[in-house]
């Protein structure tokens, strides 16, 4: 990543106190730290560490976890509010509260856990583990240098958001985070900024070592992102928490099923994501950023479009704001309004929005032939062309036996499949997460439960022996549609 023109520039590091806290969690058992991608890596630290699961700290990880919700970007936060772990100190004091440290920890449980944090690192040997692994450090750093230095800006976060023109900006590989990643910050006594992402590594070479692609920089812009918009929505979030409220609940389920679990955190998301639309506009394009608008749209976010445009009046009237923080009240009135006509909105988009008019076989039949070579679904309306979502656990999926695809009007879509005999086949078209299934005006197919039993046996000469998932089938054809 370029440097912005003031002398600030990009650190890129491995961090220990990142893999420290990420370690201490994947012991305790939480899922997001358990997603590691470099299996070598993974490896070692399980034949280091895994006889440690019974640490005090681990135990009380998993009581934080469990009493207090201290997971995801709260493991993060703290992190990099300590100091090296050789001795591993607050790095400022926590009374009074540091405005930068997610308080699902508090003094008490904050300062016992970094005390039994300090006797894991003596117990388990872990700077020893740290040293061992420096080489394949510098590997993960160089590699994601050159990336960020031919493709990212870091200069649009000064000029977008007119704020914090001095952070220092820090992206640290987590290593054992596969595909978590998080936005942090850290402000000194002194009121320097210190701003980072924690991009998980998730993506090997053939060698089992870090990769990083392009579409990961969207990643790292979203992540800096949350350091100027989590905190602009929690100065006004006592404005902001009704209408919060009502745009949560009808999109609740899939906001859930991402870990956002409250209004607060939803609109926080909403304002790094709309910002990072404005973002892909500038370096990529209208056609990049209409379609980031759509995945947004996908997951819930279904004000993007608006915000978005919101936005790009904010980029066209800087001499009336010059920051975002200058911008909140028309952002606090966006929201208010659009809350307003919600849920006429939604009783619109529900009346464009398509229905599956028949399933063959039909849905909860019995003694399906197994000589039925393809599923169809038939839609009240056209669809869009190479878009489908069917999810659910591949070992209850039909095997796909080849290309799935729309007639010609797209109203039928068409799976073949090679089915067995005397199985249960259990599916949904479309899910909370996974919505392509998609009329041609692009409103979801609202999720669609499948299940359906074969009978008896059925032989068919020159079948191929083995046949692929009919999920698996779907995630080539969505990735070249949509990705």
């Amino acid at each position: 990543m370029k440097s912005d023109g003031s002398g600030t520039l990009l650190r890129i590091n491995v961090d220990p106190r990142v893999e420290l806290l990420s370690l201490i969690f994947r012991l305790a058992g939480n899922s997001e730290y358990n997603q590691a991608r470099v299996e070598s890596y993974a490896e070692d630290a399980e034949t280091q560490f895994g006889t440690f699961r019974d640490h005090p700290v681990v135990a009380l990880a998993t009581k934080l976890r469990n009493t207090q919700g201290v997971s995801y970007d709260a493991c993060m936060g703290m992190a990099v509010h300590l100091t090296d772990p050789r001795d591993l100190q607050f790095r400022t004091p926590l009374v009074p509260w540091p405005e930068s440290l997610d308080r699902r920890w508090t003094v008490k449980s904050g300062s016992n856990f970094l005390a039994a944090a300090r006797q894991f690192v003596k117990h388990t040997g872990f700077n020893d583990f740290m040293a061992k692994h420096r080489a394949l450090y510098q590997t993960t750093e160089s590699r994601l240098k050159e990336l960020l230095d031919q493709q990212a800006h870091l200069e649009w976060f000064r000029d977008f958001f007119g704020e914090k023109p001095n952070a220092a900006f820090t992206v640290i590989p987590g290593m054992l985070n596969g595909g978590s990643c998080y936005g942090a910050h850290f402000r000194s006594a002194g009121g320097q900024e210190e701003l980072f992402c924690m991009l998980g590594v998730w993506q090997t070479d053939s060698e089992g070592l870090p990769e990083f692609t392009s579409g990961m920089v969207g990643t790292v812009v979203h992540e800096f992102g949350h350091s100027y918009a989590n905190p602009l929505i929690d100065r006004h979030w006592d404005e902001l928490r009704a209408p919060a409220q009502i745009l949560y609940k009808p999109v609740a389920q899939k906001m859930r099923s991402q870990a956002y679990g409250e209004p607060a955190i939803m609109l926080r998301e909403s304002l790094v994501r709309a910002c990072g639309v404005r973002y892909t506009r500038q370096y990529e394009g209208t056609k990049a950023a209409s379609e980031a608008i759509r995945r947004e749209k996908s997951r819930g976010f279904l004000w993007s479009q608006e915000l978005s445009d919101l936005l790009g009046d904010y980029e066209a009237h800087r001499d009336r704001y010059p920051t975002l923080e200058a911008f909140a009240p028309r952002l606090v009135a966006f929201f208010h309004d659009y809350a307003k006509h919600f849920a006429a909105t939604q009783a619109q988009q529900s009346g464009k929005q398509p229905k599956a008019v028949s399933v063959t076989p039909a849905n909860g039949a019995t003694d399906v032939s197994p000589g039925l070579t393809e599923i169809r679904v038939t839609f009240d309306r056209p669809m869009q062309d190479h878009s489908w979502s069917l999810c659910g656990d591949p070992s209850h999926c039909p095997k796909g036996d080849g290309s799935p695809h729309y007639d010609a009007a797209r109203t039928t879509w068409i799976a073949p499949v090679k089915l067995e005999p005397h199985r249960t086949y259990e599916f949904s078209l479309n899910s909370a997460s996974f919505d392509s299934f998609r009329s041609e005006e692009g409103v979801a197919l609202k999720p669609v439960a499948v299940t359906f039993t074969t009978g008896g046996q059925w032989l068919r000469r020159g079948h191929p022996a083995s046949a692929r998932p009919l999920k698996e089938i779907f995630r080539t054809a969505k990735a070249a549609a949509v990705g």
